[in-house]
């Protein structure tokens, strides 16, 4: 079974760096948190604003939901919009985009738009690049733009070099491009490089993007840059270094446990996150006691993502680990598991001698059982 979470926009005060249990810190949260930003592509932690989504009611019907993106209040349409995402609901591809095309305007808005890139449905290409080159709505253009790297789709990539090449939310389209590891996008971006103002973002975007053909233009600049955009070509030197090996799972497995950097550790859990690949969840689980907050949190996302692969590891380690690692195993297991970990996690809520392990527990046993149930009669939840 495919992994399956929920995540919401919510209000983080600042990063925990380093692990200190308390009453006061929400596990589920953070890896919340992580989990939107790499939903978002993004490998930087970020502050979301404007608190807790409210859940639409778990029993409102999917028909439902589809009349509701032509409801006359605002609120309601974002609302449907974003559950039928989170639903993943393949039959909300079409209402959604003829809400976004809507003539009156009053439905055509950034979050139908990013709908479509939480519902990764190629079917959205066409509507999404034609959004992504509205005159009249910037909003609309950026959301567009971001959504058709969340989908992942490389036929995208012609539109998003257009994007690039006319200063299109250049940043946004370059960000899109790199996600997909399109090397057609190394030669738009060194051009975008040439302005002074998007250097630092072009340069960081190469790295992501993790093509060797942009290492000449890096080694040149690598001279006479200064500041954040020398640090910048630093890094993406050797983050291409670490991506474009014959395998990658190794290189940023080894970079996760050996490299001395915060920066480096997290951003080798988030890349190996965005591959998903079985072999890293060795090097994921070891991460889960790193001394460092952020490495944790990033780990965890990253195990999440992995999917139905981590889950018999993650069950032994309810039994067998302790300390950090025992805690995200319980609470990641409320994103990734299934009913059949409902029993194990309430062996944890009973043993009172671990109160906190108690509390992860009841949460997570509260994710699971939250699931929305439809037509399946399995709860496919994704990130918003």
């Amino acid at each position: 079974m495919r992994a399956r979470w929920i995540v919401v926009g919510l209000v983080v005060s600042g990063s925990f760096l380093l692990w200190r249990p308390a009453p006061q810190f929400d596990i589920h949260a953070g890896i919340q948190q992580r989990l939107l930003e790499a939903e978002l592509g993004s490998a930087t932690t970020f502050h979301f604003a404007g608190g807790t989504r409210a859940r639409i009611p778990t029993d409102t019907t999917t028909d439902l939901l589809l009349t509701n993106l032509a409801a006359s209040q605002a609120e309601t349409r974002w609302q449907a919009a974003q559950e039928l995402a989170v639903r993943r609901e393949p039959r909300a591809v079409e209402a959604v985009i003829r809400a976004m095309r809507d003539p009156g305007g009053t439905l055509r808005v950034c979050v139908m738009a990013s709908a479509l890139g939480h519902l990764k449905d190629p079917r959205a290409l066409s509507a999404l690049t034609e959004a992504a080159f509205d005159p009249g709505n910037r909003d609309l253009r950026l959301c567009a733009i971001q959504s058709l790297g969340m989908i992942g789709d490389r036929r995208a990539v012609p539109a998003l070099i257009e994007a690039l090449k006319t200063g299109n939310n250049p940043v946004t389209a370059a960000n899109a491009i790199a996600r997909m590891g399109d090397k057609r996008g190394v030669e738009p971006m060194i051009e975008a490089a040439g302005d002074p103002q998007l250097r630092l973002w072009m340069v960081m975007a190469l790295g992501e993007l993790g093509s060797p053909e942009a290492l000449p233009y890096l080694s040149s600049l690598a001279g006479a840059a200064k500041g954040s955009v020398r640090q910048a070509v630093a890094e993406a030197q050797w983050k291409i270094e670490q991506l474009s090996v014959p395998d990658p799972v190794q290189a940023l497995s080894a970079a996760l446990e050996q490299e001395s950097t915060i920066r480096r550790r997290t951003w080798a859990a988030f890349r190996l996150g965005e591959l998903g690949r079985p072999e890293a969840i060795p090097a994921l689980v070891r991460a889960l006691d790193d001394k460092v907050h952020a490495v944790q949190g990033r780990a965890a996302a990253a195990l999440i993502r992995t999917g139905a692969a981590a889950l018999p590891v993650l069950r032994t380690l309810l039994a067998s680990a302790s300390g950090p690692v025992r805690l995200y195993a319980t609470a990641i297991l409320g994103y990734a598991g299934n009913e059949v970990d409902i029993p194990l996690l309430q062996t944890l809520v009973a043993n009172r001698a671990d109160e906190g392990l108690a509390v992860v527990a009841s949460r997570s046993i509260d994710l699971l059982e939250g699931f929305v149930r439809h037509d399946s009669g399995i709860a496919e939840l994704a990130s918003f």
